[in-house]
């Protein structure tokens, strides 16, 4: 572990003692690189502004007004009460297992036993 630590920092020593080098031996290409990368990198944030402003929230502005975003929370969210119903139905499955081990039932649990059958229109095979 300790040897890929110190091969990890060479590395960036070398790599780091390269660019020194390389700065220290020819600056005026060093100046025009460095110049380059802010220049682009403002042009391309300017860009990128300028694209949000005109495109992207014109966009979702008509999205908003066609409710394609409400739309689609609403659909996100029946998959969840889908999910959700489908982890009631197996607690119930569970439950009605339970009481099919269990020898000797109360009235209570005969309730319990044909609430959750009618609840969830389960089949009684007895």
């Amino acid at each position: 572990m300790e040897e890929q630590n110190k091969i990890v920092e060479a590395n960036t020593d070398s790599l780091w003692r390269g660019l020194e080098r390389f700065a220290e031996r020819q600056p005026k290409k060093t100046f025009y690189l460095m110049f380059g990368l802010i220049f682009f990198s403002t042009v391309f944030s300017v860009g990128n502004l300028i694209y949000i402003q005109k495109v992207s929230i014109p966009e979702y502005e008509k999205m908003k007004k066609q409710n394609v975003l409400t739309d689609a929370s609403t659909s996100f969210s029946s998959s969840l009460k889908e999910t959700q119903k489908i982890m009631d139905i197996r607690e119930a499955l569970k439950e009605l297992e339970y009481y099919q081990k269990k020898k000797i039932l109360n009235p209570s649990d005969s309730s319990r036993i044909k609430y959750l059958l009618e609840k969830y229109k389960i089949n009684n095979s007895r």
